[in-house]
């Protein structure tokens, strides 16, 4: 998310995952390793800000792997051009300055403004790689961590409805918070967090339309 600079006489964003494992100042503890195939749903903090969890690899077969990570305009990154979850792409056998990370951009675009993957956007709520069969989905925040499902393209369909089915309740509460709308959200997470994404979206929209 390196834009220099998003609006002249503010300061750059912060640095990437990629450049903050290459310094230590992500540690071992704080990185998780995704296998591609398997399903995994982890809440990442802020990578400007740090915390328990800041990062999801995923290694390729080729030595090629997925970084994700949690860009919010918080301490460094103030200034950032867009926020979410972002996809990044590393090639450690180029040399750095010719392409050795790749923002897989959600919108496309170069400047970075439509960057980062976000569940309530359609066009911008999943990032696919067929190939070696890896979806990666932004969910819901829980506090200031947003969450992330690292799956398969086959279980992408429902795993969005969910998510977002469970994001609606979640807005709901916070304007209008009760314990039972509180508990089905956590049935309803929980339903979610166990790979059961039809249980939970039925669990979710029962509560939302009232049956």
């Amino acid at each position: 998310m390196s834009q220099h600079f998003v609006r002249p006489g503010e300061p750059p964003p912060g640095l990437s995952s990629f450049t903050k494992i290459r310094l230590g100042w992500i540690k071992a503890h704080q990185a998780h390793i995704a296998k591609p195939g398997e399903t995994l749903c982890v809440f990442l903090s802020p990578l400007s800000k740090g915390g328990e969890l800041l990062v999801v690899k995923i290694p390729l077969d080729n030595g090629t792997y997925y970084l994700v990570e949690n860009r919010q305009p918080i301490g460094f990154d103030k200034m950032l051009p867009d926020s979410g979850i972002l996809v990044l792409k590393v090639d450690p056998l180029v040399d750095e300055g010719y392409g050795t990370v790749e923002v897989k951009s959600a919108g496309g675009s170069r400047d970075f403004a439509n960057a980062t993957y976000k569940l309530e956007m359609n066009n911008r709520n999943i990032f696919i790689d067929k190939k070696n069969k890896i979806a990666i989905i932004p969910l819901w925040k829980e506090k200031d961590n947003l969450g992330v499902l690292i799956t398969t393209p086959d279980h992408s369909e429902a795993a969005i409805k969910a998510g977002r089915a469970i994001q609606t309740l979640v807005d709901q509460n916070l304007r209008t918070s009760d314990n039972k709308k509180e508990t089905v959200i956590r049935e309803a997470i929980t339903a979610f967090k166990n790979k059961d994404f039809e249980k939970s979206y039925v669990i979710a929209t029962r509560r939302h339309e009232g049956r």
